[in-house]
C-alpha cells in the first residue's frame, strides 16, 4: 500500500513539485540510475551481437592471433590445469558453474527474492573442434549454458537430494525459504567461445644462437663441474681451445633441445581481450545472436521508458 502510494504521486505533477527534497532525489535518482543502466545494457548486447554477426569461425589449428571465434565440444583440460570439477549445489560433474542462492524476504514494501551468496568457477576448461584443443579461460568471461536449474529448500546450502525436488514456483507455495540457481557446462557440450585466441609454441621457435647463449650461461653457473669436463691440459683453467670446445658442445645441446621442442605440439589458449567481451556459451551461434539482439530490443526499449519518466520527473520538478 505505501510503495503504491509512493508510485501514485510519480504521475503527479503538483505531488512531484511539492514532494519533500530528499523523497524526490530518491525517485529521481533511481530512475536516473535505471536509464543509465538500460542504455549501457543496450550498448554492451549489441556490441555482443554484431562480433557475433561479423567474425567468421575459425579452426583452432588455422586461427590467427588476436580476436577469434571457434566452435566446438567441450573438454576437460588437461592436467594439472585443471582438477575434476563438481557443481557446488547439486554435486553433478561438470568442467564450468555458476550459481546463485536467494532467500524469501517479505516485508511492509513488498515480498521478494535477495541474492544471499552466488560464485562462478574460473578453472579452464577445454574446446576440440576436431583439428585442434583450444585452453578456454573462463575468467572475466560472459557465460551463457543451456544447461539451467532451479529449485527451492528450506536450508541455505542444499543437500544433493534437495536438487531433485520440484520446482521454485511450487517451492514458494510450500512455504520453502531459499531458490537455488545452478548453471553448468559438461563434457561433451557444444561449445562457442569467441575472444583473445593466441599460441604458446613453448619456445620451439627459439634460434641455435639463443638457446647456446642460455646454456652456456648455466654451465658458467657450475665453473668448477665445467673445468673438470673440458679442461684438456689438467691446469685447472679454461684456455681459449677448450672455450671453443665448450662453445661447440654448447651447440651441439642447443640443436638438440631445438628438435625436442619441435615434437612438442603448440598450446592454443582463449582468453578475454584487454577492450572487448569474452563470449563463452553451449547455445549454437545463431541463437545466441538472437538472444543477445532481442536483450539490446529490450534494454532499448526500458531505456526510452525510464528515459522519458526521467525527463518528466524533472521537468515536473523544475520546470516553468
Amino acid at each position: 500500500m505505501i510503495l503504491s502510494t509512493d508510485l501514485a504521486e510519480l504521475f503527479c505533477r503538483d505531488c512531484i513539485a511539492q514532494q519533500p527534497a530528499l523523497k524526490f532525489a530518491f525517485w529521481g535518482g533511481l530512475s536516473l540510475a535505471g536509464t543509465l543502466f538500460s542504455l549501457w545494457r543496450t550498448r554492451t548486447a549489441f556490441i555482443h551481437a554484431r562480433l557475433i554477426a561479423d567474425l567468421p569461425t575459425s579452426r583452432v589449428r588455422s586461427a590467427s592471433q588476436g580476436l577469434a571465434e571457434l566452435a566446438g565440444l567441450a573438454r576437460a583440460a588437461d592436467a594439472p590445469l585443471s582438477a575434476p570439477l563438481s557443481a557446488p549445489l547439486s554435486g553433478r560433474p561438470c568442467l564450468w558453474w555458476r550459481y546463485r542462492i536467494e532467500r524469501y524476504r517479505s516485508g511492509r514494501r513488498g515480498n521478494s527474492w535477495v541474492t544471499v551468496e552466488k560464485g562462478a568457477s574460473e578453472a579452464p576448461l577445454a574446446l576440440d573442434d576436431g583439428s585442434g584443443h583450444c585452453l578456454i579461460l573462463p575468467e572475466g568471461g560472459e557465460v551463457h549454458s543451456h544447461r539451467v536449474k532451479r529449485w527451492t529448500g528450506q536450508q541455505r546450502r542444499p543437500s544433493t537430494a534437495d536438487a531433485t525436488t520440484g520446482s521454485s514456483l511450487l517451492g514458494t507455495l510450500l512455504g520453502q525459504r531459499y531458490r537455488y540457481t545452478e548453471e553448468l557446462i559438461a563434457d561433451g557440450d557444444p561449445l562457442y567461445v569467441l575472444g583473445h585466441f593466441e599460441t604458446d609454441d613453448g619456445g620451439r621457435l627459439a634460434d641455435v644462437r639463443s638457446l647456446q647463449g642460455d646454456i652456456l650461461r648455466a654451465w658458467k653457473q657450475q665453473y668448477p663441474a665445467l673445468v673438470a669436463d673440458h679442461d684438456q691440459d689438467g691446469d685447472g683453467a679454461l684456455d681459449a681451445a677448450e672455450w671453443e670446445a665448450v662453445r661447440a658442445a654448447a651447440r651441439r645441446e642447443a640443436r638438440a633441445e631445438q628438435r625436442r621442442r619441435g615434437r612438442q605440439p603448440a598450446e592454443h589458449r582463449l582468453r578475454k581481450p584487454d577492450d572487448l567481451p569474452l563470449l563463452i556459451s553451449t547455445l549454437p551461434e545463431s541463437r545466441l545472436g538472437r538472444s543477445l539482439r532481442w536483450r539490446a530490443l529490450g534494454f532499448a526499449v526500458a531505456f526510452l521508458v525510464l528515459g522519458s519518466l526521467t525527463a518528466w520527473l524533472f521537468g515536473s520538478r523544475f520546470g516553468t
